[in-house]
């Protein structure tokens, strides 16, 4: 059974603009009468997100973002978030709700974003770069373990980052066959323990160049439950979906 919402288990607490590039993706529903806290989303630029597929709006339903989160109680922060209305969903077209393949969408934003200190974007990765053997960060506000509690402030995790046959080896060790895709990347731990969960869909995989700057590795889609043993996350690879990503910013 693979849950519907993407998924930090075994995490840390963030501080207030650590990983500015980190979007809140909320749905409203009936007119704005009622607003959940649905995925995570990244800013790409000023006028785009990337989030997951599966987050979707439900049936007469409509998405807005919420660029600078951080405490999702309301307390005082610093600097004020940014709210902006989705104009446009644009979801990946051989996106296939059953096995997830293809598990990508952008946002276009109703009016662009100003840049500021806790709002910023996220790099996207070289074409042929390779980040097998590295430790990437996940954030989001998903759930603390499987069937477990939201938490209050952005969480997040560290995870390694495997190469497709060791993750499919993996799943199959679970007893699972489920099929790991090109498109797909896989990054936990053997025995779990760490891992996103639910409610962390379309949020980054990030991971920090020589230079500095941060780059996106992929985007949260799903997994099988949250940190199991032999049971990776997989997430959206973005040097696979960087030409569809482009093709739609430029248009």
């Amino acid at each position: 059974m693979i849950p519907k919402q993407g998924r930090i288990v075994g995490g840390t607490k963030t501080h207030f603009g650590d990983w500015p590039w980190t979007v809140l993706v909320k749905e409203s529903t009936w007119l704005g009468l009622f607003t959940k806290n649905k995925c995570g989303g990244v800013l790409l630029n000023h006028k785009y997100v990337v989030t997951a597929a599966h987050c979707q709006p439900g049936f007469l339903a409509s998405l807005t973002v919420v660029l600078g989160e951080f405490d999702l109680t309301g307390n005082v922060e610093p600097m004020r978030t940014v709210e902006r209305n989705v104009k446009r969903i644009i979801v990946h077209r051989d996106y296939d709700p059953k096995t997830f393949e293809n598990d990508i969408a952008l946002l276009e934003l109703a009016s662009p974003v100003e840049y500021r200190p806790h709002v910023v974007p996220i790099c996207l990765p070289d074409d042929n770069e390779d980040f097998v053997g590295k430790k990437a960060l996940v954030a989001g506000w998903g759930r603390t373990k499987y069937g477990g509690t939201v938490p209050d402030v952005l969480m997040q995790v560290e995870v390694p980052i495997m190469t497709n046959s060791e993750c499919q080896a993996m799943f199959y060790k679970a007893g699972h066959p489920k099929a790991i895709r090109e498109s797909f990347m896989c990054a936990g731990y053997p025995n779990g323990e760490r891992d996103s969960c639910e409610g962390d869909s379309g949020g980054p995989l990030m991971l920090q160049r020589e230079d500095g700057r941060w780059e996106l590795a992929g985007t949260v889609s799903h997994g099988i439950k949250c940190a199991w043993p032999n049971l990776p996350g997989i997430y959206m690879k973005m040097t696979y979906y960087k030409p569809w990503i482009l093709r739609v910013i430029e248009s």
